[in-house]
């Protein structure tokens, strides 16, 4: 990060990925926390002071200011990308244009090319894959900056979907219901043109009766029509016998039988996912607990067989599962037969109708052979079926697509679907890492959602021996302690689903006594040991290993920075 004329920073360059604790040390009113709120700034364009004018004081500016100028580098997928945020910037910057009040975005050397710094915003979050609020809750934690338990319920989920990486599958449930919205339009399409064709079909045929009635022809003309008709019949009847070759009854009738049984199966594998997952379901303080009750009270088998049934529930959930997707895959398999019989047997019934029209036409021309039919309107009637025919397929094939996609979108996609399984899944990688800090705090955190209610709440569980605890009956060290936890185990989160290793602590230890600004240290130790954190503090000394520390002063109201 390049910094020029930013508040009280005059000039700074500073290295965002080392591999180590920088210690931003100062007295109050140096410039430390101007760093954390130069970074955001040049990424988010919001100042953690809430002051919108970032430029230096008049009073302490030096003769040759020139403005505002933040620039931040990153690499994501072997691409280089930089931010420049300026305000009122009077230098030229790497487009050739003067800095002003304008946001560029820089890919592998180049301008990416977009008109408005909100759509230029959204393309900058879109490569950080971090939006503002959740950055404040998983990368930076300080003094006056809203913490996570503070968030509303809405935002504490949209925070989750976008830490454990969840926002792909809104975007594609928005997707495929564009899709399908999409193709209802088609399928009222198709559906008027079906019937717009059917309308003509029947003034077509009644135009043809009477032409037909009216006009006559000679019998040769008859004899070539007996002729195209036999021939197409031959041919229709060809047709029929071959695809009537590829119907069986036994196998329609037997694949009927084979859905309703795939279908109990998966009911019945549903209910036993359930049954085990109630099981297995069940607070691992809670099993043990009572597992110990029995044994002190001697009932070693009763004890025994709970947990064997506890253990066979953990290995029947991972086997019905598998059961459970390729009952599924079979249904779906079975379904997709069963739509090629139907198909079969609707073209073999459209066949079977053409050729008794074919019949009816060779009757009607044996009766009056005196009378032909209209070439033309004979050949139009033709035109139309065939159209006709290919609409109506068009129409169930579309159909059946619609099907597909409510399925995709209520199933898969829905509330209960892939997301739900992922997003618990990532919930319960989160609470793994605060059970681990528990260790060192003395008490536990945990994060639920409470499924009792129309909202389904987030709620944070605090216990300590043995006690749930509300968030407002704790000590301000205690709040402090909590909110650490959830910021450290958020940035691990980040960290397992991102891959971005790096924080920023602003004053972390505030309001804390010496034993808890150990715990708060160790913790820092286990989850920092191998990434870039930038920790203010106006502690001496610090237990923590391979630190290095950045001098802050300041002269004439001017921030000077020294890497020691």
């Amino acid at each position: 990060m390049d910094v020029v004329g930013f508040c009280s920073i005059e000039t700074l360059h500073l290295q965002l990925n080392p591999t180590c604790t920088i210690l931003i040390k100062a007295p109050n009113g140096k410039g430390k926390s101007t760093i954390l709120s130069a970074l955001v700034w040049a990424i988010y364009g919001k100042n953690l002071k809430g002051v919108s004018d970032v430029n230096t004081w008049k009073e302490v500016r030096p003769k040759d200011y020139k403005g505002t100028m933040v620039q931040v580098f990153f690499q994501k997928d072997s691409h280089t990308y930089k931010i420049i945020r300026c305000q009122k910037y009077e230098e030229v910057l790497d487009d050739g244009a003067k800095g002003k009040d304008r946001l560029i975005f820089i890919k592998d050397g180049d301008v990416i090319d977009i008109k408005g710094k909100g759509k230029i915003q959204d393309a900058i979050n879109r490569e950080i894959g971090l939006s503002y609020t959740l950055f404040m809750n998983s990368i930076m934690f300080g003094q006056g900056i809203r913490r996570l338990i503070q968030e509303s319920n809405s935002d504490k989920k949209k925070i989750f979907e976008e830490v454990f990486d969840l926002e792909f599958l809104n975007l594609a449930k928005g997707i495929a219901l564009q899709d399908k919205n999409n193709l209802i339009s088609q399928i009222n399409e198709v559906e008027h043109e079906s019937q717009m064709l059917k309308k003509e079909l029947e003034a077509n045929k009644e135009a043809y009766f009477d032409m037909r009635d009216r006009e006559k022809s000679f019998k040769q003309k008859i004899r070539e029509e007996r002729k195209e008709l036999k021939q197409d019949r031959e041919k229709l009847t060809k047709l029929l016998i071959e695809k009537q070759k590829q119907i069986k009854d036994e196998v329609d009738a037997s694949l009927q039988i084979k859905i309703k049984k795939q279908n109990r199966l998966i009911l019945d594998l549903r209910g036993k996912i359930k049954d085990a997952k109630s099981l297995s379901n069940v607070p691992l303080k809670r099993v043990i607990k009572e597992l110990v009750i029995q044994l002190e009270a001697g009932h070693y088998k009763r004890a025994l067989r709970d947990a064997k049934s506890i253990y066979k529930a953990f290995s029947d959930l991972d086997k019905y599962d598998k059961e459970y997707q390729e009952a599924l895959e079979r249904l779906e398999e079975l379904g997709s037969v069963n739509d090629k019989y139907r198909k079969l047997k609707s073209d073999c019934d459209d066949i079977a109708s053409d050729i008794a029209s074919v019949d009816e036409d060779l009757a009607k021309l044996k009766q009056e052979k005196l009378k032909v039919m209209s070439p033309k309107y004979k050949q139009k009637l033709k035109e139309i079926r065939k159209k006709l025919r290919k609409v109506d397929e068009d129409f169930h094939n579309k159909e059946l697509e619609l099907e597909n996609y409510n399925w995709l979108i209520n199933d898969p996609l829905g509330n209960n679907g892939i997301k739900a399984y992922l997003f618990d899944s990532s919930l319960e990688f989160l609470n793994k890492c605060l059970e681990k800090y528990s260790e060192v705090l003395g008490f536990r955190i945990e994060f639920n959602i409470d499924l009792g209610t129309a909202r389904k709440e987030f709620v944070t569980l605090i216990e300590r021996d043995g006690m749930i605890i509300d968030y407002d009956e704790l000590s301000g060290g205690e709040k402090q302690l909590v909110c650490v936890a959830m910021a450290f185990a958020m940035n691990e989160a980040l960290t397992a689903s991102k891959g971005i290793n790096l924080a920023f602590l602003d004053e972390v230890f505030e309001s804390l006594s010496s034993d808890n600004v150990e715990i708060v240290t160790s913790l820092i130790r286990h989850i920092f040991k191998e990434k870039t954190l930038f920790l203010i503090t106006h502690l001496d000394s610090l237990p923590l290993g391979n630190t290095k520390i950045l001098q802050v002063e300041k002269t004439q109201g001017l921030s000077k920075y020294q890497l020691l």
